[in-house]
């Protein structure tokens, strides 16, 4: 945009927020309207990323303004789809954990189930990486 040129709206950041807006503010007429992006792409915190072989979502995995005297209405989206979903305290969320109607888990079981989760997710990781080994070792596999 050279010095001569002005837009009516400037839309800072073309994640989720700032491309709804620009989309709503369109299709409303109004055309003259610029959005500005720190990063070289466009999702904000929503992205892929190859991990392990596989691609897999990163980002966005908190519903922000939950709580508040409005009901944010990804929030009920999420609901009405049955999605399991929790509330969470950021000044510590491994173990500040919610449940729907706003109680709070107590920390122990809450460490504990999130403890149990990560060991889960390593002893998977493990068992794969070994059965890969194993296979590679009887020919079936090449080891990379």
């Amino acid at each position: 945009m050279d010095s001569s040129s002005r837009s009516s709206v400037i839309i800072i950041g073309a994640g989720i927020s700032g491309i709804s807006a620009a989309k709503v503010l369109a299709e409303n007429g109004i055309e003259d309207l610029v959005i500005l992006e720190a990063s070289d792409r466009i999702g904000g915190r929503i992205r892929k990323e190859k991990f392990g072989g596989v691609s897999v979502e990163l980002g966005a995995g908190w519903i922000a303004g939950v709580g508040g005297k409005e009901s944010n209405p990804v929030w009920e989206f999420a609901a009405q789809l049955g999605l399991r979903t929790c509330f969470s305290d950021y000044s510590n969320a491994r173990y500040n954990i919610y449940d729907r109607s706003g109680k709070i888990f107590p920390s122990g079981i809450a460490a504990d189930s999130y403890k149990k989760a990560v060991d889960s997710a390593i002893q998977k990781l493990r068992d794969l990486e070994e059965n890969r080994i194993n296979d590679a070792s009887k020919g079936t596999e090449p080891l990379l």
